[in-house]
Formats: structure tokens, sequence, C-alpha cells
């Protein structure tokens, strides 16, 4: 996937066990039937789509998960398996599909529970069916490490709390373990603009749509991608560029939902010092310090709070710092992975 692809993802925002067989990239699926969510609700036609690189070793001590961003699919994030970021040549890298994102169950493909009639789900519910995938599906019961970026990196903290212990390290980048109140307004008007797109089907809220995008990005960097031009009509001319077919639409109206109602403080009686108390193992943290899409203070006050590895990128891109600084990134990761 090109730069710019990864860039327009993030900113919309950024079997049993089968050992060798599973190690390619083909897309593949597992089918649960019916999985219980949180709320109670049953979700049908349960089946979630993930891809595999490298070989899992005799110990299964060298497995990674990647969990997916918001609206991204596990195509989008096969460069990581690359020894760039994480060497398929050392590790066994399963990368999910999470629920809404068109690729496992969702709004778009459910022959059950289509569009709207889709239940609502929680971070909580997706990493539910991905340790159920793990354990039941590929026979792992260990993680060598969960490595996640945007809502990616809320489910690897989700993971550490839902699941502890079950990875010895947790990778958060540009993620948060709550959204700051920033970050809910935000998300709050994007999913009711979607909804008043799905109803007059015109072009306004896409156009604020659009714009919300563009202020994605820092001031700085604004100031000089759209210096000298008629930003009005660069607005109207994204929207109309915009497809956002119904059933796309609602997968990012559910997954924008869960994240809203994400907070690993929920079970700590919305305590941060106490959610931090109960991650016990390693904590790499990477936040862009001018993120407008994730704000950057509640996970860096996480990192403050436990033993964590913090980074704190700066390379005026705001959301997209890990790949205008790809190298510091890489880096870094490279590092935590191998302690």
């Amino acid at each position: 996937m090109s730069l710019s692809g990864r860039l327009f993802s993030i900113l919309l925002l950024c079997v049993q066990f089968i050992p060798p067989a599973l190690a390619s990239d083909e897309q593949r699926f597992a089918d649960f039937g019916t999985c219980r969510l949180s709320s109670g609700t049953s979700l049908k036609d349960c089946k979630i789509g993930y891809r595999t690189y490298g070989k899992l070793n005799e110990a299964k001590s060298n497995a990674i998960l990647i969990p997916t961003w918001y609206g991204g699919s596990s195509q989008e994030h096969a460069y990581l398996a690359d020894s760039q970021y994480i060497n398929p040549d050392h590790f066994f890298i399963i990368i999910v599909d999470a629920i809404g994102n068109g690729v496992s169950v969702s709004p778009s493909n459910s022959q059950s529970q289509p569009l709207g009639q889709f239940p609502t789900f929680t971070i909580t519910d997706m990493v539910s069916v991905q340790h159920r995938l793990l354990t039941e599906k590929l026979g792992i019961t260990s993680l060598h490490a969960i490595v996640g970026l945007s809502m990616g990196a809320m489910q690897s903290l989700q993971w550490a709390v839902q699941y502890p212990g079950f990875a010895t390290r947790y990778a958060s980048i540009i993620g948060s373990p709550k959204l700051a109140a920033f970050d809910i307004i935000n998300w709050s008007t994007r999913i009711k603009l979607m909804a008043w797109h799905l109803e007059c089907q015109c072009q306004t809220p896409l156009e604020v749509m659009a714009a919300m995008r563009m202020l994605g990005q820092t001031p700085a960097s604004l100031t000089e991608t759209f210096d000298g031009l008629d930003v009005e009509a660069e607005i109207a001319k994204r929207a109309k560029s915009t497809q956002l077919p119904t059933g796309q639409t609602w997968n990012k109206i559910r997954q924008a939902q869960a994240m809203l109602a994400y907070n690993i403080t929920e079970q700590f009686d919305n305590d941060l010092a106490k959610a931090a108390n109960a991650i016990n193992e390693k904590l790499l943290i990477i936040v862009s310090k001018g993120d407008r899409v994730v704000s950057p203070g509640p996970a860096t006050a996480l990192a403050r709070l436990t033993d964590a590895t913090l980074l704190e990128l700066d390379k005026g891109c705001g959301h997209a710092d890990p790949w205008c600084d790809a190298e510091t990134f890489s880096n870094a990761l490279q590092e935590f992975l191998a302690e």
C-alpha cells in the first residue's frame, strides 16, 4: 500500500491450529457462527478475517497480533509484516480485521443483520473475538506482542486489561486508553454527519466531513498545504470525490460508536492509575504531539503511570507522524520487540 493510501486511511480518522500452511498473506476467515456481544446481543454470521505472515515456531512463542485501525483492513496493514517493522523471518504475524471493517462481519456484508440492523459493538467485543480466533482456531495461548495503531492501539490496550498476561508486551501507537473530550466531540460530530448523509444523500455533510478531515492536520501543515489555494473550492472538490456507499457508511458509524464507548478504566472505577497498576507487561506508547485525531494526553498520562517506554513524535504531521517519521517509529518498535 502506498504512503498516501496509508495516510488517507489513518486520517479518516491517522480450524484448529494449522501450522506451516497458514504462513501466507492470503485472506482467511474464521467462522464462529453467532458471537455474544458484551451488551448481551447476538452477532449473527460472525465471521472474522485475518492474514498471517512468517512461521510459528515450535514453542509457539513468536506470535504477534496486529489489530486493524478505523476502517482499515488486514491487507492495508500488510506493510508492517516487513523487516523494516516486524520481521516475518523472526515472528509469526497475525493481522486481524476488526469487526465492522467491511471484511470481517459488518453492516455492509451481513446477510441477517444488514446496515442499521447491525448491532452496536465495542472494542471489548473486537478483542473477545480475536482471543477466540487465537485460542480456538489457531491454537495460540500466548503472544510475544500485540501491536496496534490508532483504533488498533485501543485494541492493544484493551487486550492488556481484558486478558492480562496473554502477551508479554503491548505497543500502542497513536492510540489512547480512553478518548479525550476533544476526540469525543470530534467523533460524535462525524457520526452525526454520516447519519445526515444517509438520510439526505446530499453534498453538504460530505463537505463538512471533508473539512473535518483537513482539520485533522496541524495548523502549520494546513497553512503549508493550502496557502494560496481557494480553500472552499478545495473542500467542495474533496467532498465531490468522496465515495461513501450506504454499507461503508454504516461500517464507519458502528466502528466510531465502538471508539466512543471505549475506556479501559471503566472496570477500574474510571481511575487511570488503577488501570495502569493492572498492566504488568512491557508497554510501548508512541504518540504524536500534534495529533488532532486521537489526542495524545491520555496515552501520555498512562505511560507516566507505568514503566512504559514513551516516544513523542513531533514531525508536524499530526496523526500521520509514524509515517512522516518512519525511521524513528521503526527503530523504536524493533527495539521494543527485541527486548
